[in-house]
C-alpha cells in the first residue's frame, strides 16, 4: 500500500512538473519554434495581428489565374487578397515534381482553358533547386490543387492551457534554449538563431533575437553560372506558357534571413550570394521583385514575417498579396492598349 501511495504521488509530481513547464514554455505554435526546440514564451508573436479572410478553393472553378507555389501560397491567404481586389479565380498547386515542370506548363490550357495568367511562387533558397531540374516531357507536376475550406487567419495567439502536454525532449531542450544567453550565432536542431542591432522588428519578448531556417544558408554556395542558367529555365517557361496563350509571372519570396539580414549584429555570408531577383530582371523574365517590396518594410511592419515561424505574418501576406493584384492590373492595363 505504501508502494502504491509512492507511485502515485510521483507521478503526480511529474504530471505537475510538465504541466507548469507547459503553461511557461505555451503552446507550438510556429514551425521554427517547433523544429528549433524554442519556446512559444520567448519567440511568440503577441501584438494583435489584423485578420485576413481566406476564401475557399475546390477544384471545380474555371480559373483565371492559376498558381504553383510552395507552403507561402498553400493556405490561399495572398490568393485571397489578390481575389478580393480582383474578383478572379484562382486555383493553387503544391510543387511535387520540378522535373515535369515544362509538361505541366504545355499541358495546363488544356484543362483549364480560361487561365490567363500562372504565377509560379517559390522561396529564395529552393530556387536553384527548383529551376535547375533536368525535364521529363512525359511526367506530371501535380494533377490535384490544393482545396481550401474558407477560414480566418489568426488575430490573438493562443496560450490557453487546453493542449496535450509537451513531448518531454522538447520541453527539456526549450528551458535550456530559453535559459541561454544567445549574443553570438547558433544553432539548434535545424534552425539557426542570430542576435539583431536593434528590438521590435517583431512583437515577441525576446526580438532582439532572430531565428531562421538553416538551409536559408545554402545561398552561400550558389554561383553566378548556376543562377544564370535557373533564370534561363523560368525564361523557357515563360516562353511555353505564352505559346499557350498564358502570362507567366515569377514570383520570389526571399526567405526570411534575406529580408532581415541588414539587421544581423554579424553578416549571415562573407560575400554576398548571387541575387536571384536581379538576374530575373537581367534576362526579361516577368516577376514581382517581391525582395525590393519586403526589404523596403520590415524596418517599420512589426511581424512582417512571424517571430517563431519561417513564414509571413498577415500584414506580410497582404502585402504580397496587394503587389501581385496590383502587378496583374498592370499586365491587362498594357495588354488593352
Amino acid at each position: 500500500m505504501q508502494y502504491i501511495k509512492y507511485f502515485l504521488s510521483t507521478g503526480l509530481i511529474v504530471i505537475l512538473v510538465f504541466f507548469f513547464l507547459g503553461l511557461f514554455l505555451q503552446p507550438l505554435n510556429g514551425d521554427l519554434t517547433r523544429i528549433g526546440n524554442y519556446s512559444e514564451n520567448d519567440f511568440g508573436w503577441n501584438a494583435r495581428q489584423p485578420q485576413i479572410a481566406v476564401k475557399g478553393s475546390v477544384n471545380e472553378i474555371t480559373p483565371d489565374v492559376i498558381v504553383l507555389g510552395d507552403s507561402f501560397s498553400a493556405g490561399n491567404i495572398w490568393q485571397s487578397v489578390v481575389m478580393e481586389k480582383r474578383r478572379c479565380n484562382i486555383l493553387t498547386f503544391p510543387w511535387k515534381n520540378p522535373n515535369s515542370l515544362e509538361y505541366w506548363v504545355i499541358s495546363l490550357k488544356m484543362t483549364y482553358p480560361t487561365t490567363k495568367y500562372l504565377v509560379i511562387e517559390t522561396v529564395g533558397r529552393e530556387f536553384i533547386p527548383r529551376f535547375n531540374t533536368p525535364q521529363n516531357l512525359k511526367g506530371t507536376q501535380n494533377e490535384k490543387p490544393v482545396i481550401i475550406t474558407p477560414y480566418k487567419t489568426a488575430s490573438i495567439r493562443d496560450t490557453s492551457t487546453l493542449h496535450p502536454m509537451h513531448d518531454p525532449v522538447y520541453a527539456i531542450q526549450a528551458i535550456v534554449n530559453s535559459l541561454k544567453n544567445i549574443d553570438k550565432i547558433s544553432r539548434s536542431g535545424p534552425t539557426i538563431i542570430t542576435p539583431l542591432n536593434r528590438k521590435g522588428l517583431f512583437s515577441n519578448r525576446k526580438s532582439d533575437l532572430l531565428i531562421y531556417y538553416n538551409d536559408d544558408d545554402r545561398k552561400k554556395n550558389w554561383n553566378y553560372d548556376e543562377i544564370k542558367k535557373a533564370v534561363a529555365n523560368t525564361r523557357r517557361l515563360r516562353d511555353l506558357a505564352e505559346r499557350n496563350g498564358i502570362t507567366l509571372i515569377m514570383v520570389v519570396v526571399p526567405d526570411k534571413s534575406t529580408a532581415y539580414g541588414q539587421f544581423f549584429k554579424s553578416a549571415q555570408f562573407r560575400y554576398p550570394p548571387p541575387d536571384v531577383w536581379a538576374e530575373l530582371d537581367k534576362q526579361g523574365v516577368a516577376q514581382l521583385n517581391l525582395k525590393k517590396i519586403l526589404i523596403s518594410a520590415v524596418g517599420y511592419t512589426q511581424d512582417l514575417y512571424y517571430p517563431n515561424d519561417t513564414h509571413l505574418g498577415p500584414r506580410g501576406f497582404t502585402l504580397m498579396g496587394e503587389a501581385i493584384s496590383n502587378r496583374l492590373h498592370d499586365i491587362e492595363s498594357i495588354s488593352k492598349k
